[in-house]
């Protein structure tokens, strides 16, 4: 008996075609129910529907979550439209019909295609099929590249969200219109930055003047419909940074913002505003032209970099957190010694301290409490390495009886048996006696494999673990580790995180632990 899942799929692309029913979900869910209606070996078990995704690749929630009922074994089978439906790009769906789907004993049936997996292999035909659907995926996607680009070459605004400070025109499309107060505070924002404001600063006052974040006004003011459900609704350095460098607020429409290398691909890259090609004059301007350049100028002069002199990272970059509110914490700069002298925490930072708690560490007491936790840590992992190895001595002898008894066990099962067959053979033996017996042998050597396999697993994991923590501590073979040389490598290859609390205590969570000892404690 077959137990079926209905895969069904339909790209946004499909959804806003008119005459399009013939794709809709309703419509590819009713030609599989009309299939199964009229098999005798075949039960509808589920409905995968992705609605509005594109068949350019596989990460859809629902294909993910038939994939995973693959695996579990809740269905066998598999029925979709057509092909395209499952995917249009080549490579990855011929990878599900010629291989993931066969070696998974699935059985797919393709209705429009004629294709039934048991009655034909998955033959040229349908891979030439896969490929005009590539094709047809590549041709949709120049189609909507460039179809994009002549709507803003005319100053059109296509995103569907306008930024903050705008709203879309209700009588003219892809027109954007000022919002006379969210376009005050983006002036005051400009004002300023120009004035020596600091992002970190701006944030907290328009948090303290309890103005709105776009993403919350967006919501909770303009109600238009814009998917937030996050945070806090409070104004960060990043909100304003982007901002500060949005030159659309200047009346231009930016033609690319980011490029993808292809269109089934993820990865993308920003274009740097400097090679950004703008449409200017394509609605009112909040910000001039001349002061988004001086405030480019400013950011510039201002950044503060990331990385020091030498061009490398700092010793903790993306390695210490704040213990309270779980933010990156910020290097400190004091202005009465004119140096970075620790670190605190970045949302007090940013916020103040009716956001985080003061929570600040210097540099020099930061090293200390880290070079004495990984001495710690070293130590430890070096006494319950030469306990582990010990241990795996001492009961190695008794593990190598019980395989070897095992073993015997089942040599032994399969004599009787092979016995057993040659009985029946010379008729010693009745047809339901030896099938009897015979089943009885397998049943037991099947059971003593089943213990030989999980005692080998046993073994194996034990010596694994072994030999990764030799292999690791002999990488690092330091005895005893100085702040000297606390350097950045050496810190990246043993922790993942450090959680600083306002007490001056760090929660260190080390890459590679004991079993016993899978985090350092509060030091």
């Amino acid at each position: 008996m077959y137990q079926v899942g209905i895969y069904c799929r339909v790209s946004v692309e499909e959804q806003n075609k008119e005459g399009e029913y013939s794709n809709s979900i309703h419509s590819q869910i009713q030609m599989a129910q009309d299939y199964i209606a009229e098999q005798n070996d075949v039960t509808e078990v589920k409905v995968y529907a992705d609605d509005g995704f594109s068949g350019s690749n596989f990460d859809r929630p629902e294909f993910r979550r038939m994939i995973a009922d693959i695996e579990l074994g809740n269905i066998n089978m598999v029925i979709f439209k057509d092909i395209s439906r499952l995917g249009r790009e080549h490579i990855d769906t011929n990878y599900y019909l010629g291989k993931y789907f066969p070696e998974k004993q699935i059985r797919v049936v393709s209705l429009l295609d004629s294709y039934d997996s048991i009655v034909s292999t998955y033959d040229e035909l349908l891979e030439i099929k896969t490929l005009l659907n590539d094709m047809y995926l590549r041709d949709i996607s120049n189609k909507i590249k460039t179809t994009v680009q002549a709507q803003r070459r005319m100053g059109e605004y296509t995103p569907k969200q306008p930024p903050f400070g705008y709203i879309k025109s209700e009588t003219v499309y892809n027109h954007l219109e000022v919002d006379p107060y969210a376009a005050g505070v983006v002036k005051r924002i400009y004002n300023m930055y120009k004035y020596g404001f600091g992002c970190g600063i701006i944030c907290r006052t328009l948090n303290e003047d309890q103005i709105p974040c776009p993403a919350k006004y967006k919501k909770e003011v303009l109600k238009n419909n814009y998917p937030w459900d996050v945070g806090k609704g409070l104004w960060t350095r990043a909100t304003v940074g982007k901002i500060l460098k949005n030159p659309l607020y200047t009346g231009a429409v930016v033609m690319k913002k980011i490029e993808k290398p292809s269109y089934k691909l993820k990865y993308k890259r920003s274009i740097p505003l400097e090679e950004m090609e703008l449409v200017p004059d394509a609605h009112e301007a909040i910000i001039s032209k001349e002061e988004f350049d001086l405030v480019q100028q400013l950011r510039q002069g201002r950044r503060v970099p990331y990385f020091d002199k030498s061009k490398e990272p700092h010793k903790y970059a993306g390695l210490l957190f704040c213990g309270k509110c779980k933010t990156a914490m910020r290097k400190r700069y004091l202005t009465s010694q004119d140096r970075f002298t620790g670190y605190m925490c970045g949302f007090h930072q940013m916020m103040g301290k009716n956001y985080c708690e003061v929570n600040y560490i210097a540099f020099e007491k930061l090293d200390e409490l880290v070079v004495f936790a990984i001495n710690q840590q070293l130590k430890q992992m070096r006494m319950d390495f030469k306990k582990l190895e010990n241990q795996i001595e001492k009961i190695k002898p008794e593990l190598d009886s019980k395989v070897a008894r095992l073993q015997a066990k089942i040599d032994r099962n399969t004599e009787y048996r092979k016995q057993t067959y040659e009985k029946f053979m010379d008729e010693v033996l009745s047809k339901e006696e030896f099938l009897e017996l015979k089943q009885m042998y397998e049943n037991e050597i099947q059971q003593y494999q089943s213990e030989l396999t999980e005692l080998k697993h046993e073994e194996q994991s034990r010596q694994e673990t072994v030999n990764k923590t030799k292999t690791w501590l002999n990488n690092f073979n330091r005895k005893k580790l100085t702040v000297k040389q606390l350097t950045r490598d050496v810190l990246m290859e043993l922790i993942d995180k450090i959680y600083v609390y306002p007490d001056q205590k760090i929660d260190i969570h080390f890459k590679f632990a004991s079993e016993e000892h899978l985090s350092d404690p509060m030091v």
